[in-house]
């Protein structure tokens, strides 16, 4: 093999050089090998016409070269788009609702959290105030200003630290032994309730936590000693108030914990 001393294909072919280096290097053969940006490409020597053979590599050349242009200009298919949307889709269907769940449950979390600190609140109070849960509205405006707190018969705003307070009778009438707090949550509109009880609960007609036996309009379930218990509801309304255990027709049930409230 000979190598034709010339830098690029283009610049020797433009600059009409190739008899000049021919004339000036006899002995080179003019398409023994070119440079290219891979390298010296070498053709075999002793081709009848030169010239012929050299436009032959040039045509094939540049023929790969738009042969390249065209696949990276390619682009999707029809098909393949339609998939890809496909599983965005998909995707999203899981997402959203995931999203949605975990959202709700910590506006959930929050309310909770705003009547366990509420009832912390009002149990300060009941030891400060000779055992009693008498006048607790008035005091835990002074003594809790962190939170807003609402009339026994006034809903709460949901996500606004609104809490409607409400103090029962428990044992006997008058004894204001017990304490309900209720509280909306943010955007999910779940109401959240919890009475905390300091005596075994009876029924007291007329101004009792218990006016009636349980099953009964005005009774309780799950509330059979003292203690503190919970309830929810995610469709109370105009019911989302301190006062609802009370006058809920059909009675109203309690449960354990958050997690196990019960569901009116």
């Amino acid at each position: 093999m000979i190598l034709l001393k010339a830098h690029s294909f283009a610049g020797v072919r433009e600059a009409g050089c190739l008899p000049a280096m021919v004339a000036m290097e006899p002995n080179v053969h003019p398409i023994a090998s070119w440079a290219t940006p891979k390298g010296l490409l070498p053709v075999p020597v002793g081709a009848e016409n030169p010239t012929i053979n050299l436009l032959h590599w040039e045509n094939n050349m540049f023929q790969s070269f738009f042969d390249n242009e065209e696949i990276a200009q390619a682009g999707f298919t029809l098909i393949e788009l339609m998939v890809v949307l496909l599983i965005i889709a998909i995707l999203l269907a899981i997402a959203i609702p995931t999203f949605l769940g975990v959202t709700g449950s910590a506006n959930d979390r929050a309310a909770q959290s705003n009547l366990t600190n509420g009832l912390t609140e009002a149990s300060a109070v009941y030891q400060g105030n000779n055992q009693s849960f008498t006048g607790i509205s008035a005091a835990l405006v002074g003594s809790a200003p962190e939170f807003s707190w609402v009339a026994n018969n006034a809903v709460p705003t949901a996500g606004s630290n609104q809490i409607g307070i409400n103090p029962v009778d428990v044992a006997t009438s008058g004894d204001a032994q017990g304490v309900v707090l209720v509280e909306q949550s943010k955007n999910s509109a779940t109401c959240w309730w919890t009475v905390q009880l300091d005596a075994t609960p009876a029924v007291i007609a007329g101004t009792g936590f218990e006016t009636a036996a349980s099953g009964a309009t005005g009774g309780q379930t799950g509330v059979a000693t003292a203690g503190t218990y919970y309830a929810k509801s995610t469709n109370a309304g105009a019911n989302c108030i301190a006062t609802y255990p009370e006058s809920k027709v059909g009675g109203f049930t309690w449960g354990p914990s958050y997690s196990s409230p019960g569901v009116d």
